[in-house]
């Protein structure tokens, strides 16, 4: 909870942020075209006060004040475009400063903060349509073992190995996150419990039926299992709850000798389990 409400308040002030930024820019250039309307303007009149006969100090001083004014109107006009250069500059930095902060460096999915955007955005508009909507959370089995056993570096290669066939069923109506760890969290848009059982069961089959050696040291890591929990969003009575029903399914899947899927059940809250 602590961890969501600090992404939400970090979101809120991006979004000012870019807001302002957004403003600046508006107002900036809406200056600078009227600055530069204004030089059009005054070099009309220049050209008039030069065509009049110099009939006295009058004009003169005039054509003098013209002049200055002119050339002054010139140096706002590159100030107003090195001031949009420098607002367009800032807003590209923004956005890559918000896609770091929603990318995890390891295996390049979104993380954690950018699913919890993804999943509240994908849920009002999943409701508002009436489409299925699913969440499931896929844990790789023994992963303290690889980590143990073949060291850190292993552990990272195997995350990025289910991280790029997780991807692999990425589309505009799937998304595919690392929540934290070993733990990786899916959500399908307008896809039934079967359909997303089915996806994901052929890459837990797929990934099951390899034997993977450890490139630095050649011993076998051996079998690479992960499990799942799903849940039906809509069948909770929240968002919320959806999340800690598929926990709990997943925690269901480990207890049961894991490599397996499991489908929440309609009463299942949250359960604790330690990965072994």
């Amino acid at each position: 909870q602590g961890a969501s409400s600090e992404a939400e308040q970090l979101d809120r002030l991006m979004e000012r942020i870019e807001q302002g930024v957004e403003e600046f820019g508006q107002t900036s250039r809406a200056a600078r075209e009227a600055t530069s309307a204004y030089h059009s303007e005054l070099s009309v009149k220049a050209g008039e006060l030069e065509t009049v006969p110099s009939t006295g100090a009058v004009i003169s001083e005039l054509a003098s004040i013209t002049r200055a004014m002119l050339k002054r109107t010139v140096e706002i006009e590159k100030a107003m475009q090195r001031s949009e250069e420098q607002t367009r500059n800032l807003k590209r930095r923004l956005e890559e400063t918000r896609r770091v902060a929603e990318e995890d460096h390891l295996t390049g999915l979104p993380n954690r903060r950018a699913f919890e955007a993804r999943y509240e955005a994908e849920y009002r508009a999943a409701r508002a349509v009436g489409e299925a909507l699913c969440v499931a959370f896929c844990d790789i089995d023994h992963f303290k073992r690889v980590n143990d056993t073949h060291g850190h570096d292993a552990g990272d290669r195997v995350l990025r190995l289910v991280a790029e066939n997780l991807a692999r069923i990425s589309n505009e109506r799937c998304h595919v996150a690392r929540h934290g760890g070993e733990e990786f969290v899916v959500l399908f848009r307008d896809a039934t419990i079967d359909e997303a059982f089915e996806k994901l069961n052929g890459l837990r089959a797929q990934l099951a039926s390899r034997r993977l050696v450890n490139r630095s040291t050649d011993l076998p890591i051996g079998q690479l299992t992960f499990s799942v929990g799903i849940a039906d969003v809509f069948a909770s009575r929240n968002r919320r709850l959806a999340l800690k029903a598929a926990d709990a399914a997943l925690y269901r899947a480990k207890r049961n000798g894991r490599n397996r899927i499991c489908v929440a059940r309609p009463n299942e809250t949250r359960s604790s389990s330690q990965d072994s």
